[in-house]
């Protein structure tokens, strides 16, 4: 059994969710940006309603009354894009750090730039929505006003970072409570967020699953439920019929009334939800790497605000190269495999699965022997040598490398012998560097644990510039004029 199952089994018997980290690993910031968002069925690039906000000031919403209407979906988005785009960019308004990036001057905001959304399917619309909006024509016979293509880079750029393990600029509510909690849900019940939170936090004297099974009845978008979906279309063509093909906004505020107070009831219970969830994770202790992944977050940020007050204006390609989908697909995996280690690094809870799996060990040190000398090559070098009693056999192999993890980028330690002692193991664990100081061994009588876990930076890519054959889009095939008096002549 894994020690997930075993978390989950115990969430079943205890009634409420266990957590599964003893620190926090995301990054909350005192008072960032909200967004909730609602969809039509059929319409995966459009917006039924739309809410923005703080929780010290509340929220926005925008209903475009009957979305497939073009003037009017565009209307209810400006007015969204005039309160999102100064709001995110007055990010970069604060206090700033100058760095070198890419051999370019960037100042970079102090203060993380977060925006929380109920559930990864949120981030999914938002960046449909920005591939909808970011290249939208600004002049000709149809011009879109120009904050839209702005406000459609801004939320494909999100979209896009989105997908970095790791990142905190744009947090989902329902990730925040599944990455630190185990229930007795499937993955895929587990993303709903009021599900979820029933898990965690059940009426006093209640089952969690009973708890789960009445909470989830009420959906925090983008999708909604099906009683409320059948609400809205109906309140919709409602809407669509009075207006009788009139987009004037004297007459659309007047008839979208209903449409607007049914969208914020909705807005209403997911917004009171997502600040109970936030308020409940935030006074926990933050893990320790979390400040490294926000700064690589500020520095995105700042380049992105760069790139888009540059001559492009924010443009991107839609579609990757080669050459780029390989670069890209490295960064994801360095980024994952780094916030695996960092999370097991900080956290006792986190690397329990790993002691469980044999990827580490842990235990006293009873023995650090500074002037230790191996033979190698003919020649007898320095290599420090500590003895680590476990309570528990150890299951790693000799030869294995380690890392300590009080040094999680330094030098690897290499697994001498393990020998059988007391119901555990004494394992030898063996330097290797002869550079040593006190503060890169561990003291003996203290505790320490070694990992397969470190935070070394990751190899290099090295790509050609040019992409090889295989990789090339196929040429068009060359037209071939036909004869068509030959052919007729055949077929005579």
């Amino acid at each position: 059994m894994s020690f997930q199952a075993l978390l989950a089994a115990r969430a079943h018997t205890d009634g409420r969710a266990l957590p599964t980290a003893i620190r926090r690993h995301r990054a909350l910031s005192d008072d960032p940006l909200c967004i909730v968002a609602w969809q039509l069925g059929a319409e995966a690039y459009s917006v039924g309603a739309i809410a923005i906000g703080r929780k010290s000031s509340g929220f926005k919403l925008f209903v475009p009354g009957y979305p497939l209407n073009r003037d009017l979906l565009f209307a209810a988005l400006v007015g969204f894009a005039k309160e999102f785009c100064p709001a995110f960019e007055d990010f970069a308004g604060g206090p700033c750090e100058d760095i070198l990036h890419h051999g370019a001057e960037l100042a970079v905001p102090l203060e993380l730039p977060q925006i929380v959304v109920p559930n990864a399917q949120t981030i999914g619309l938002l960046g449909r929505l920005g591939r909808r909006l970011a290249y939208l024509p600004t002049t000709g016979p149809h011009p879109a006003d120009p904050l839209l293509p702005c406000l459609g880079r801004h939320l494909m750029w999100i979209a896009d970072h989105a997908q970095m393990p790791g990142q905190q600029l744009i947090v989902s509510a329902t990730d925040l409570l599944t990455t630190h909690y185990a229930s007795a849900m499937s993955a895929i019940e587990m993303q709903s967020l009021p599900a979820m939170d029933a898990w965690i936090d059940p009426p006093a004297g209640m089952h969690g699953f009973n708890a789960a099974e009445l909470a989830e009845i009420h959906a925090v978008g983008p999708v909604p439920s099906p009683r409320d979906g059948e609400l809205v279309h109906s309140l919709m063509h409602t809407f669509n019929d009075q207006r009788a093909g009139s987009t004037d906004p004297g007459v659309v505020d007047k008839l979208v009334w209903p449409l607007r107070a049914h969208y914020r009831s909705m807005v209403d219970q997911t917004w009171n939800l997502m600040w109970k969830v936030v308020a409940r994770e935030k006074p926990k202790p933050e893990a320790a790497s979390v400040v490294r992944r926000v700064r690589e977050d500020r520095i995105a940020f700042a380049a992105h605000l760069q790139w888009m007050a540059g001559p492009a204006e924010g443009r991107r390609k839609t579609r990757m190269t080669a050459r780029g989908a390989a670069m890209r697909l490295h960064d994801l995996e360095q980024a994952h495999a780094r916030l695996l280690a960092e999370e097991a690094i900080d956290d006792p809870l986190r690397m329990a699965p790993h002691l469980l799996a044999g990827k580490a060990l842990a235990g006293v040190v009873i023995d650090c022997d500074k002037t230790h000398r191996e033979l190698i090559n003919s020649r007898k070098c320095l290599r420090p040598r500590v003895i680590v009693r476990t309570q528990e056999p150890c299951l790693m192999l000799p030869g294995a490398k380690v890392w300590w993890t009080q040094m999680p980028d330094g030098r690897e330690w290499l697994l001498g012998s393990v020998i059988a002692a007391s119901g555990g193991s004494d394992v030898t664990l063996i330097l290797q560097t002869n550079r040593v100081s006190d503060v890169c061994l561990p003291i003996v009588g203290s505790r320490a644990c070694f990992s397969q876990f470190n935070t070394r930076p990751g190899y290099e890519l090295f790509l050609p510039q040019q992409a090889p054959w295989t990789h090339l889009a196929a040429a068009p095939p060359f037209p071939v004029d036909l004869d068509y008096s030959e052919l007729g002549e055949q077929a005579a």
